[in-house]
């Protein structure tokens, strides 16, 4: 195509959209983090969950949810700067519609399994703790595996 204005076809215009969009997907593949950073992200994301559904009253519990927080924190910095050294601007805050809805999403599913981690426990089973946090990191590992950047890509749907 040239630089004067011609008009394409709804063809070439699919073509280009699917192009760009496996060029998208292509990238964000080959920026994936490390699996050992994936691993300490979602293992101090299930220590948080771990201990504060264990805790009760003033026990050492809360001193490994302040340690999974700290280590969380830690961890997601590393993430932050090796997406730096790869030379990708990450948005931390959300800026389209669709991010802020998945964000939303993911802050209260990450809340209900929080939440229910402590309230199952003190409601009677006592492996509730346990089954939240391999729920919370598993789904933390996935995301942050499946979903490096944050960016959910949406398939081309054809209507062939």
């Amino acid at each position: 195509m040239n630089n004067e204005k011609e008009t394409i076809s709804k063809e070439e215009a699919a073509a280009i959209l699917k192009s760009v969009d496996s060029t998208k997907r292509d990238a964000i593949k080959s920026f994936r983090i490390p699996l050992l950073l994936i691993a300490g992200i979602s293992n101090s994301c299930s220590l948080v969950v771990f201990s504060w559904g264990m805790t009760e009253h003033e026990n050492m519990w809360a001193l490994g949810m302040y340690i999974g927080a700290a280590s969380f924190g830690i961890f997601v910095a590393l993430y932050l700067y090796t997406f730096h050294l790869l030379g990708i601007k990450i948005s931390i805050l959300a800026r389209t519609k669709e991010r802020i809805k998945s964000e939303l999403i993911l802050m209260v599913i990450f809340g209900v399994i929080l939440i229910a981690g402590r309230q199952v426990r003190l409601l009677g089973f006592e492996f509730a703790p346990h089954i939240a946090a391999l729920i919370a990191g598993g789904y933390m590992a996935y995301l942050l595996y499946k979903y490096p950047t944050g960016e959910y890509l949406q398939g081309i749907k054809h209507n062939d």
